[in-house]
């Protein structure tokens, strides 16, 4: 599975530069990380680029059986979609752990060097656990995204908040490992990195729950040092194409055989919020050319007004004509 397909081949990166690295993390499992993962390799996919992906999670692989679905869809069902360089990188199997950190910081550097320079965006999904691979590769991020659901359960992997007070006490060993990254990153070569929580499975109703999130992540945006991203609604679809290996995206750009609904129509604009909350100039640049094109497009596939006024000019003139003529007639007989 770390082949790239025929679309994204046409795509690949001609200048030899560093992909932008964008690594999905959040230690807590069920945060909606893979869907996350997956929409966001698609879109960038779709706007031209090309791009790599990487399955840290050699044990459950939810993004590989994703991307496997997708590869049987195209198969049996003869569509074509674009499908990132894939590759998955197993944990070491040694016993000791000095050495298996060693084995496993060399996998993850060969995976990352096969795509690293041959994709426009290289996108990692780490397990929902705190593994050594998943602390490595945060390192070499340059974006992180943390998805996490929009409820006190899952704020935790953020920081500590006083119950009665709704005040921060402290952050949590997630944050506090992002923030050593950060540090390692700027040591290993100068980078730096952008993170960003995007709050997963908001509801339309203006609870207080929700407003209480709303207040904590502000102070721990100012506290910690990362961006506040509006995420993915608690809908069906998002999941429910998982067998395919679709997203909302393949359903709303193709003839998918899914009738698109209104859910369809306000998923792929959520999946465009968070493309735009990214920040990210090369995306803002191509997402301006996408839309110029269509636009271009459109006024092209339209006829134009005034060619349809010329169409019909001269038979509305001859018709004018012929009654002015008539009238004109009439008066001049009862003029006599």
């Amino acid at each position: 599975m770390d082949q790239p397909s025929d679309l994204q081949s046409q795509n690949a990166n001609p200048t030899g530069k560093r992909a932008h690295v964008i690594v999905v993390g959040n230690e807590k499992g069920g945060s909606g990380k893979t869907t996350a993962t997956m929409h966001l390799i698609i879109a960038l996919l779709r706007l031209g680029f090309s791009v790599g992906s990487m399955d840290l999670d050699s044990r459950q692989r939810s993004i590989s059986r994703y991307i496997e679905n997708r590869r049987q869809t195209i198969t049996k069902q003869g569509v074509a979609l674009p499908l990132p360089h894939h590759i998955v990188v197993q944990r070491s199997p040694l016993h000791l752990l000095q050495e298996a950190e060693e084995d496993e910081r060399e996998r993850l550097s060969k995976g990352i060097s096969r795509i690293l320079f041959t994709n426009d965006f290289v996108v990692i999904d780490t397990p929902g656990s705190d593994t050594f691979l998943s602390r490595l590769a945060h390192s070499f991020a340059d974006t992180i995204i943390t998805p996490i659901n929009d409820s006190f359960v899952d704020l935790d992997v953020l920081a500590t908040v006083d119950g009665q007070s709704m005040t921060v006490n402290r952050p949590s060993i997630y944050s506090e490992m992002v923030w050593e990254q950060k540090l390692q990153r700027a040591k290993r070569d100068g980078g730096s990195i952008e993170w960003i929580v995007m709050r997963n499975r908001l509801s339309n109703i203006d609870a207080r729950n929700k407003r209480f999130m709303t207040q904590v992540l502000a102070e721990l945006s100012r506290r910690i040092g990362f961006r506040v991203a509006p995420g993915f609604s608690e809908r069906v679809i998002f999941r429910e194409m998982f067998l395919q290996g679709l997203t909302v995206l393949d359903v709303m750009d193709t003839s998918a055989n899914v009738s698109v609904s209104l859910s369809h129509i306000t998923a792929r604009q959520e999946v465009r919020e968070l493309l735009k909350m990214l920040n990210i100039p090369a995306i803002n640049d191509r997402i301006s050319e996408v839309r110029l094109s269509e636009s271009l497009q459109q006024m092209k596939d339209e006829k134009p007004i005034s060619e349809e006024s010329k169409a019909e000019t001269p038979q509305a003139d001859s018709k004018a004509e012929e009654t002015a003529n008539n009238i004109e007639s009439e008066r001049l007989a009862e003029a006599v």
